[in-house]
């Protein structure tokens, strides 16, 4: 008797402005504040809440948007939640679909349980697989991107193709990496470019003490990967009696000739802690030779271009521009030694 009543409920239609509740397979438009399927439907759902146990296929419009099955068609409203595939548009605050999702998914917060395929769109984006373009301030995923990561900070396990933030995170790298900090554990095939490129393992980390035309003694932080790295570097002149300190930025790369000579170019921008304006920047060629597998010895020439303006000329308040201001603008040759501790 119990299951009989259930059965009679299922199958009952309220069907007016308020409340619609219909049968799976009733096919009809539904408008109201609140709409509920017992199973399947395909056609129109606008109301405050809508609600099918079933699948769907169509539109369905309004604040909560609940599908206990699969949805074909267009999903709009404040809250929209998928228990299982979705194909078409989702579009909302918050959207959340249990399984496979293809087709554009665009809120503040995006979720998907396994697979997507096409643009997810963002605030927060979470997918366990991407094929396609993952954009928004914080995306993650969990297997893997194979197209575009793109954020302030992007976080995924294979990453094949793009990614490009200001934090960016993989596990495996095949593509490009862009972005402030770079963090890779394998690389496949690529390279991470940025400020600040870790690789785990098949990297390149290196501490660098050389000597140099401009200053003495200089220490430096590469990072990245053999083919392309990045240093910040600290510079000291105790051959002066004041402006000693000097700090900068470079990138390099090492080709290498045989397994124990190579060719290292590097590009470098220097600037004087000092009143003064005080700038230098360093195309170098140096040849390394290998000391077993950590230690390296490089030398070779190089070119710098210094540009200074006094601090008293500086600071003076000019209509146009004056060329005397300048104290130094010039090229010079010079040459550099250093030695590379890599671990």
């Amino acid at each position: 008797m119990a299951q009989h009543q259930e059965i009679n409920r299922n199958n009952e239609v309220q069907y007016h402005f308020f409340t619609n509740n219909i049968p799976s397979e009733w096919n009809y438009p539904l408008i109201g504040f609140v709409n509920n399927v017992n199973g399947n439907h395909e056609s129109i759902q606008i109301g405050i809440v809508n609600n099918t146990t079933g699948n769907f296929g169509g539109v369905q419009s309004g604040f909560i948007n609940s599908v206990g099955g699969r949805v074909t068609g267009l999903q709009s409203g404040f809250i929209n939640a998928v228990n299982a595939d979705f194909a078409g548009i989702q579009y909302g605050f918050i959207n959340s679909t249990a399984a496979d999702f293809k087709g554009i998914q665009s809120g503040f917060i995006n979720s998907n349980g396994n697979k997507n395929v096409g643009i997810q769109g963002g605030f927060i984006n979470s997918s366990e697989q991407v094929f396609g373009v993952q954009t928004g301030f914080i995306n993650a995923s969990g297997k893997g991107v194979a197209g575009v990561q793109c954020g302030f900070i992007n976080s995924t396990g294979s990453m094949t193709g793009l990614q490009y933030g200001f934090i960016n995170s993989a596990n495996t790298l095949n593509g490009l990496q862009l972005g402030f900090i770079n963090s890779v554990d394998n690389i496949e095939s690529g390279v991470p470019i940025g400020f600040l490129s870790f690789v785990k393992h098949g990297g390149f980390k290196a501490i660098e003490v050389s000597y140099n035309e401009m200053n003495p003694f200089n220490i430096a932080f590469k990072t990245g990967v053999r083919q392309f790295y990045t240093y910040p570097v600290l510079a000291y002149d105790w051959r002066k009696t004041d402006d000693r300190f000097s700090f900068g930025y470079g990138i390099g790369s090492n080709f290498d000739i045989s397994s124990l000579f190579f060719i290292n170019p590097e590009i470098e921008g220097m600037h004087q802690v000092s009143l003064d304006f005080n700038h230098y920047s360093t195309l170098r060629c140096n040849v390394g030779f290998n000391l077993g597998n950590h230690m390296e010895i490089l030398a070779g020439p190089s070119l710098v271009w210094n540009f200074k303006i006094n601090a008293a000329d500086f600071h003076q308040d000019y209509t146009e521009w004056d060329p005397s201001i300048i104290a130094v603008n010039k090229v010079t040759a010079g040459f550099n030694v250093a030695a590379r501790y890599k671990f």
